[in-house]
């Protein structure tokens, strides 16, 4: 039978389970709040899953697999109890190449988002699933497994290996789920990370550079000055922030300056500086009328493959000190720089890898448009796997929207042709028997 009309029949016919296992995902919390994290339940769910329908299961927690902990990519501090990573292999016949389905169950917490639906309801309206971890990164997560089982229950054997897993801990530049997927069982010939790709194929990701600045004074003294009205005698954290905030298109232009990654060409303001966060003082009637003493910014610098941590380090420093050098008399001291979150180093792979070229056939014949080939927009762990185990990998997923954000919704009809798309893509790449 022809690959794209038996996926369109078994699309239709796991077309129901792959919804509900969405919406049971949803509903269960999993919250990522380093140390610790609440994935437990829902990798728990995962794993009845597949040994329900006969699938052998392994998990284990992180920290277990052999060599991480003594790996230089391994982030310390976090706390894996009752947060295991969940994966399942086909074996396969032989002679094929193996392939990777992987994911993470963890979501950003809730945090004070504004919801109109419920964030664990799992609602549908209009053709669309809301709820915390709909897009990032659930409903592709339940589209894999779902998948992983139809093609364990059919008769259609597969040449190459199948794995799928679901890892913890990957919001927060976590990654040592996935590194410890591959720690664990080894390297693949292939793998596909299903984030929101709106069906498009990322064989690149941005990095990140997360910095934490903190501006003091000392306390004493400040709110002694503002109290007696001694404006000269103050270090106003307000004022500095503003000031900062004021010259961030100065490290715009620097990062701009660069040359722009081939698979970036398209991308609106691929060197894109964010401010994340903004803390001074506390907000509410519990919160003393005073002055400031502390206040925090968090600075997100985008990154493009083929630059080096050190490099965009050095680049931010030398803005920060030149802002303070024009400003001295506003800086009684100098802000502290922090790191709580991992370099989030940026990745691409040969756009004309078979990997991708097989891919981008298998979206052409289903969805009847060629894919865009292009960068993703956001960072992911998708490096690990290129640079640590030097994996041809892909992000590729269906549409979603307000991913971190209140009333975070996946798009179904998309999630469907992922499904089938990516089934095609299986049975070309494995090696249908």
């Amino acid at each position: 039978m022809n690959r794209c009309v038996f996926a369109h029949e078994m699309a239709n016919r796991y077309r129901d389970e792959i919804i509900r296992v969405a919406q049971d995902l949803v509903r269960i919390p999993s919250q990522n709040t380093p140390p610790t994290g609440a994935e437990g339940a829902c990798q728990s769910y995962i794993a009845d899953y597949l040994r329900k329908h006969g699938l052998a299961v392994d998990s284990f927690e992180p920290d277990q697999a052999p060599g991480l902990v003594d790996h230089p990519a391994y982030w310390p501090g976090r706390d894996y109890r009752g947060r295991p990573n969940v994966s399942s292999l086909l074996p396969g016949c032989g002679g094929g190449r193996s392939l990777l389905l992987t994911g993470h169950c963890d979501t950003v917490p809730l945090g004070d988002s504004v919801w109109t639906k419920p964030p664990f309801g799992a609602e549908i309206h209009d053709g669309r699933l809301y709820g915390l971890g709909s897009i990032d990164m659930k409903g592709p997560l339940a589209a894999m497994l779902v998948l992983f089982r139809a093609v364990a229950e059919q008769d259609m054997p597969l040449r190459g290996a199948l794995c799928f897993e679901s890892v913890v801990d990957e919001e927060f530049g976590g990654v040592n789920g996935t590194l410890a997927g591959r720690f664990r069982s080894g390297p693949m010939d292939g793998a596909v990370l299903g984030e929101s790709t709106d069906l498009e194929i990322y064989p690149a990701s941005k990095g990140l550079l997360i910095s934490n600045l903190t501006f003091r004074s000392d306390r004493g003294a400040f709110v002694e000055a503002a109290m007696a009205g001694r404006a000269d005698e103050r270090a106003d954290v307000i004022e500095q922030i503003g000031i900062v905030l004021t010259h961030l298109d100065e490290l715009r232009a620097v990062r701009r300056s660069h040359p722009v990654h081939s698979l970036y060409a398209t991308t609106p303001d691929p060197f894109a500086v964010e401010v994340m966060k903004l803390y001074a003082g506390g907000w509410g009637s519990q919160t003393p009328i005073t002055v400031p003493a502390e206040g925090r910014m968090e600075l997100v610098v985008h990154v493009l493959p083929g630059e080096e941590r050190a490099t965009v380090v050095g680049e931010q420093e030398a803005w920060l000190a030149g802002v303070i050098e024009r400003n001295r008399g506003a800086f009684a001291r100098r802000p502290e720089t922090g790191y709580h979150i991992r370099w989030l180093a940026p990745t691409a792979m040969d756009p004309a890898h078979p990997l991708v070229i097989s891919l981008a056939g298998s979206v052409s014949q289903v969805a009847h448009r060629t894919p865009a080939v292009v960068g993703a927009p956001y960072a992911c762990d998708l490096f690990a796997l290129q640079q640590f185990f030097n994996m041809p990998a892909v992000v590729f997923g269906p549409r979603g929207g307000n991913a971190h954000a209140g009333d975070e919704y996946l798009d179904l009809s998309t999630l469907l042709d992922f499904w089938e798309c990516l089934l095609v893509f299986v049975m070309e790449w494995c090696g249908a028997a």
